[in-house]
């Protein structure tokens, strides 16, 4: 039905474009009008293409027919629409080749281009959305490194406790959680921590043993990574031992893991806006093809 309906578009253009032609006679610019109509319905029959492939999930397909729409040099719409759709193939949530700063780019260029057209202002809503998103990754990176040299200062603290521990031949528990995380071993490593921590209670070296907890589930090779319990278990720490010398390192982790919580949260909502967007968009362009039957 599509395809005819933008055949029959086509041949109204061409005939419309024929008959002025006939009437009127050796004027170069009715050549020119002529080209101009038959990009028109190029244009046209392209975005209708894309949008049919965005539906049926053919990003690669859909962004080639928009990209025909801007190789037509028209400077003019439809070439905005084909700049809108662009930016949100690149920015759809399920496209494997999703990439928020080509988005970004394509709606820079559309609002600079077309600054009157409909879509600037849908536009300027996504851009917005695009960099505070783009503002919290960078955030969640910075955060993930200060967790990966906490990891390595933890780890070169446990490293020299060990050779202390090894020296007065006590405490065997943290030896051989040490030794198991070092070999990748988190379930085991967690149970002799668990083991030790059941032991000695809030005496050392139970204190050193609720860190470990919370360190291995805040470890960012354990495949149960857990931030919540990690926390959990630093909190216990500083609350139960308080005069422990490893609650300054739990209150470090806490603080460093609940900024990192509240981001990817932050994110989370980002991303639900920016799939309602979409959605809308959808929408909107359901009830235009409605209307065009």
């Amino acid at each position: 039905m599509g395809r005819k309906r933008g055949r029959e578009r086509k041949f109204f253009y061409l005939y419309f474009a024929g008959l002025v032609f006939l009437v009127f006679p050796g004027c170069a610019s009715l050549e020119n009008f002529k080209v101009k109509m038959e990009k028109q319905v190029e244009a046209r029959q392209s975005l209708y293409s894309g949008k049919e492939l965005l539906a049926q999930r053919d990003y690669e397909g859909a962004f080639r027919e928009n990209l025909k729409v801007l190789s037509l040099g028209l400077h003019k719409p439809p070439e905005d629409e084909a700049l809108f759709n662009i930016g949100l193939i690149y920015v759809h949530p399920e496209n494997p080749k999703k990439d928020y700063k080509k988005s970004v780019l394509y709606f820079k260029r559309l609002t600079e281009d077309f600054p009157k057209s409909p879509w600037t202002e849908r536009v300027r809503i996504w851009e917005g959305i695009l960099q505070e998103n783009e503002k919290l990754n960078l955030k969640i990176g910075t955060l993930n490194q200060r967790i990966e040299t906490l990891n390595q200062i933890s780890e070169k603290s446990k490293q020299e406790n060990m050779k202390i521990e090894e020296s007065e031949g006590g405490r065997e528990f943290l030896l051989r959680s040490q030794k198991l995380v070092a070999q990748g071993n988190y379930e085991a490593a967690l149970k002799e921590n668990q083991r030790g921590f059941s032991l000695s209670g809030k005496n050392p070296p139970g204190d050193e043993a609720l860190f470990n907890i919370g360190l291995i589930y805040a470890h960012s090779g354990n495949p149960k990574k857990d931030y919540g319990k990690a926390i959990l278990f630093f909190n216990k720490l500083t609350k139960d031992c308080p005069q422990s010398p490893w609650v300054e390192q739990a209150r470090i982790w806490t603080a460093v893991l609940q900024e990192n919580e509240k981001l990817k949260q932050s994110i989370e909502n980002l991303n639900q806006v920016m799939e309602k967007s979409k959605q809308v968009d959808i929408e909107i362009e359901e009830k235009k093809r409605e209307k065009a039957k």
